[in-house]
């Protein structure tokens, strides 16, 4: 999964995904793309509810640096759940009224994100 922050941010996220990997006793590893402050991690844990609790982490500590969950790969089904809950109620509104406005019948992607 991606997540995506302000460059002068990564060295926070990272620390912050080690702290998350240590209390939680799962290995998140990744690389990026430092330019853009893109981040791509890969969470290891082997149970489920602990792996959701490490994503939801790892995605508050982004949002909370000022990034989003997803730099070029999108939100998606796999990252829709945590969006729909963590991201800004105001954006959600406003990405609708955009998906509406260009989709107002909703055959594009239907189901995907903005069920």
């Amino acid at each position: 999964m991606d997540i995506v922050v302000p460059r002068a941010s990564l060295l926070r996220l990272l620390t912050e995904g080690d702290a998350i990997a240590r209390d939680t006793g799962s290995l998140v590893t990744g690389c990026g793309h430092a330019g853009d402050g893109n981040v791509h991690l890969a969470v290891f844990q082997p149970d489920q509810v602990r792996r959701d609790a490490v994503l939801r982490r790892l995605f508050r500590a982004g949002l909370a640096l000022g990034g989003a969950l997803s730099g070029e790969h999108g939100i998606g089904t796999a990252k829709q759940p945590y969006f729909l809950e963590l991201e800004d109620p105001a954006r959600l509104a406003l990405m609708r009224r955009i998906k509406h406005a260009f989709d107002p019948d909703g055959i594009l992607n239907p189901h995907v994100l903005f069920g």
